[in-house]
């Protein structure tokens, strides 16, 4: 049983001279008798021997000691390397009485009092060379501080174990904190993981949804509105950068093709979530005719009737006829009037067509004839 503290000296009987009655009797195992004369140094008597004088003598007084062991706990303030920091140690031990007249001349009435004093000086010796944070360190070198002590002539000392205490409020506060982290950071883990399966599922028409589910249909307007009028500003800066530069290593016709991609982009439709917001005549038009009779091709919900689709408008007698194109591109801009000889073909007939074609007999030079020249490519059939 573990205790803070205990009187070795259990006993304090005053003798009379004649004892013929009541005789001193040898002590019990665990105890020891100290026999104090008139004059003279004081007598031990241990569980066994045989007392002097037992019925009549010059003893003055008998002091009956415990002799037993006792696991005592010491709870010593220890500094640390920062004399403003003390570690709180609890220091066990067994002690036992070797000396009973020793305890007895000294006045030792309070066993852990006894005892504290000196263990602390030795402790201290080796603690001030710690810091408050080396914890586990310090717990180390105490223990091998105090792994020699055996006590003095008087008591001796064995198993002496040092432990380091920290404050129990202190513990449980901390250890909640650092659950409450643990918590919050797997909670915040797996909301990222579920959003990043959204986008990676949905892309920003999930992200809109989340938006519209927590903010509302408005915030998710002005979103969507909000990166419209980004593209559309990229469009606007892209296409000013190809009007007002040219490029000195690229052909007409592909700055002509970059131009129209651009421009399709700009009076077309929108790459922002779910189409933006404008509508698009290029869409629009693209759209295949209504049916002419029976159920449409979309579904409207009851009670709305859907609006009627106008029937298409029969071609005018008189509007112009439909342009014809050849499979080739029409011939490179001759030069002048003058230069070689030959006239200049109407405006008219001078139209840029992309499409690849394979040069016709009609195209190639005749024998003899002078190769017509281009002010884009040069000489037709030259070597680029």
């Amino acid at each position: 049983m573990q205790q803070t503290t205990y009187n070795p000296v259990l006993e304090v009987q005053d003798l009379s001279p004649l004892r013929l009655l009541s005789p001193l009797r040898p002590p019990v195992p665990g105890r020891a008798l100290v026999l104090v004369p008139y004059e003279g140094a004081a007598v031990t008597v241990w569980p066994g021997d045989a007392i002097p004088s037992a019925r009549f003598g010059a003893w003055q007084k008998v002091f009956t000691v415990d002799t037993g062991d006792h696991r005592l706990i010491l709870t010593l303030p220890l500094l640390s390397r920062d004399a403003t920091f003390a570690f709180q140690s609890s220091l066990a031990l067994t002690c036992r009485v070797t000396d009973p007249a020793a305890v007895v001349d000294r006045g030792i009435r309070d066993m852990a009092a006894a005892l504290a004093d000196p263990l602390r000086r030795i402790l201290r010796q080796t603690s001030r060379w710690y810091d408050i944070a080396e914890f586990h360190e310090a717990e180390q070198a105490l223990n091998d501080a105090v792994h020699d002590i055996v006590g003095d002539d008087a008591i001796h000392l064995s198993g002496i174990q040092v432990e380091l205490l920290v404050d129990a409020e202190e513990v449980a506060t901390s250890g909640r904190q650092f659950r409450d982290v643990v918590r919050e950071t797997r909670l915040a883990d797996l909301r990222r993981r579920r959003h990043l399966d959204m986008l990676r599922a949905d892309g920003a028409e999930g992200l809109i949804a989340e938006i519209l589910e927590r903010e509302g249909p408005a915030a998710a307007w002005k979103y969507i509105e909000k990166a419209e009028e980004a593209e559309r500003a990229e469009l606007r800066a892209t296409l000013e950068m190809i009007l007002k530069r040219g490029d000195k290593d690229r052909e007409p016709f592909e700055i002509a093709e970059a131009e129209r991609a651009v421009l399709h982009r700009v009076l077309g439709g929108s790459a922002a979530p779910f189409g933006g917001m404008r509508g698009s005549r290029l869409r629009g038009s693209a759209l295949p005719a209504a049916p002419a009779a029976g159920k449409p091709a979309y579904e409207t919900p009851e009670g709305i009737e859907a609006a009627p689709v106008p029937a298409p408008v029969p071609p005018s007698e008189t509007s112009a006829p439909p342009v014809s194109f050849t499979d080739g591109p029409p011939e490179d801009e001759p030069l002048g009037p003058g230069d070689d000889g030959t006239t200049a073909p109407p405006a008219s007939s001078r139209r840029y067509d992309p499409r690849p074609h394979a040069p016709s007999a009609a195209d190639k030079p005749a024998a003899g004839e002078p190769r017509k020249a281009s002010r884009v490519r040069g000489l037709r059939g030259g070597t680029r």
